[in-house]
């Protein structure tokens, strides 16, 4: 296929669904909003049974105090189905807004955002599910406010004194120190001290700040657009998206509060690339991997030297003045666990398949760095591939400025690239990824987004490690270890087609 069919062919499957109707397609959009419904619904109704399967205890609050629940003890299967039946529809309903938005649909935004926030508090109302990271998080707040160090000490340490709030942590956390920098750290501290030895409040504080910070980011990024079309696909694909409403804010990961300071960093880059380079600090000091949109920042900036240096300059200056007190108070050991983990892999992960085999022929330790280094050599070949793809979206692209654009395209490229490559990865990573890409036009990399977490969240349902009955654990098993990385080896291939199809037709968008 040439470049000039491509472009014509392009152009007319978008003039085919304008004429099919008002909204794009017949009916897409009033499909899209249904599908969300069912799937924010769903989730709603499986956190409202009360502790389950996905849902673990939250001790010694007050009763008037959210998150509420009927405290119905339902089964591990029925909250499982209800999980994966809220992310498929969430699923469904994001793909036919994506298909009805190319067709020409154009709902009012101002109405889905403040859908959008009422779902986000919604999700706030009832407890969290898909693991039971939230209570770690307490646990490291509590350490901190205690006189404790959550990179040194453990839940166990606090559970041996007999604070409730360690005793609350499950397994596999009771013995992991914190990976997160220091401002998470200062946010669970902050959770902590308004909590004090009441698991309940400590999390509601910890999800009360995740959700202003999802919120706020839909918001920020409306105000970056300039058409009702992308602020229509800002509300559809960050503030209605069932998967990030489960993942990001009821389960009270720190991922929505990271990536807040992330975004902002992309819409200030143009005017103050200082004020760019504190707010991707700060970012890179709550989750390090945010590092990704440093790069991204520093793309955008690729033509103004000075402003490149001064956003460098700052982010490393607020990394290392945050990191300082970290490094001065347990050395070496203080960042421990972060080497740790970067040998892990996750189970839904298409490298998890070489694992067995490069450990029987290498060993243990070599083998994990091996495929850590695999990790990355996929890594720049996929952002390679998906470069003219995503880039493009970019440039023809709702926002307002070509600094942030770049900036943009390069962040969700490089946060694509390192979803579908990386030798672990867990659901909630994906917020980072969602936020880049509705900045920028749609493309066919939203649908290798949107496979992606669509399949780790049904990998990744329940979500306790607890005692699941026979059908459960096998289904569950089935789709982390066996659905997963064949899932992922899948999107991979996609993304091969995908970037060699652009580049066959370097002017297809």
């Amino acid at each position: 296929m040439t470049a000039t069919t491509a472009t014509t062919g392009a152009t007319g499957v978008g003039a085919r669904l304008r004429a099919l109707g008002a909204d794009g397609l017949p009916g897409a959009g009033k499909a899209a909003l249904a599908f969300l419904a069912a799937g924010i619904g769903l989730l709603l109704a499986a956190g409202l049974l009360g502790t389950s399967a996905a849902a673990p205890p939250l001790p010694g609050g007050p009763g008037w105090l959210p998150p509420y629940d009927l405290g119905t003890d339902p089964s591990a299967g029925l909250v499982t189905g209800l999980l994966l039946g809220s992310a498929l529809a969430g699923a469904v309903g994001l793909g036919l807004a994506m298909l009805a938005l190319r067709g020409g649909w154009t709902p009012d935004p101002r109405r889905l955002t403040i859908a959008g926030a009422v779902a986000a508090a919604a999700a706030v109302l009832v407890p969290p599910m898909g693991s039971a990271d939230h209570l770690v998080y307490a646990a490291y707040g509590r350490l901190t406010a205690t006189g404790g160090n959550p990179y040194l000490d453990t839940a166990a340490d606090l559970a041996r004194s007999g604070d409730p709030v360690g005793r609350a942590v499950e397994a596999p956390w009771q013995d992991t120190p914190s990976v997160y920098g220091p401002v998470a750290t200062a946010e669970q501290w902050l959770a902590a001290k308004i909590g004090g030895t009441s698991v309940h409040t400590t999390v509601l504080v910890l999800t009360l700040i995740g959700a202003a910070a999802f919120v706020l980011t839909g918001l920020l990024m409306q105000r970056a657009v300039r058409t009702q079309e992308a602020r229509a696909r800002v509300a559809l694909l960050w503030s209605l998206n069932p998967l990030l409403l489960f993942v990001g804010v009821n389960a009270g990961h720190i991922d929505a509060f990271a990536v807040a300071l992330a975004v902002g960093a992309l819409v200030a880059v143009r005017r103050s690339p200082v004020l760019a380079g504190v707010l991707v600090g700060l970012a890179c000091a709550t989750k390090i991997t945010l590092g990704l949109f440093v790069l991204a920042l520093a793309w955008g900036l690729r033509h103004r030297r000075r402003d490149l240096a001064a956003m460098l300059g700052t982010g490393l200056a607020v990394g290392v003045l945050t990191y300082l007190p970290v490094y001065a108070a347990g050395g070496g050991d203080a960042f421990a666990q972060m080497r740790e983990n970067s040998k892990l892999v996750s189970l839904a992960m298409p490298l998890r398949l070489a694992v067995h085999p490069l450990e029987s022929a290498l060993g243990a330790d070599t083998a994990r760095n091996l495929i850590g280094l695999v990790g990355y050599a996929t890594l720049a070949l996929v952002a390679w591939l998906l470069a003219p793809v995503v880039m493009r979206a970019a440039a023809r692209g709702p926002l307002r400025d070509g600094v942030s654009a770049d900036a943009a395209g390069a962040a969700a490229l490089l946060a694509l690239a390192w979803l579908l490559t990386a030798p672990y990865s867990l659901p909630w990573y994906d917020v980072a990824a969602w936020a880049p890409f509705v900045l920028v036009a749609a493309s066919g990399a939203d649908g290798l987004l949107l496979g992606r977490t669509t399949v780790l969240v049904c990998a990744y349902v329940p979500g306790r490690v607890v005692p699941l009955p026979h059908a459960v654990d096998s289904l569950a098993h089935t789709l982390r270890a066996s659905i997963g990385p064949y899932a992922g080896i899948a999107l991979l291939l996609g993304a091969l087609w995908l970037g060699l199809r652009a580049r066959r037709a370097p002017l297809a968008a």
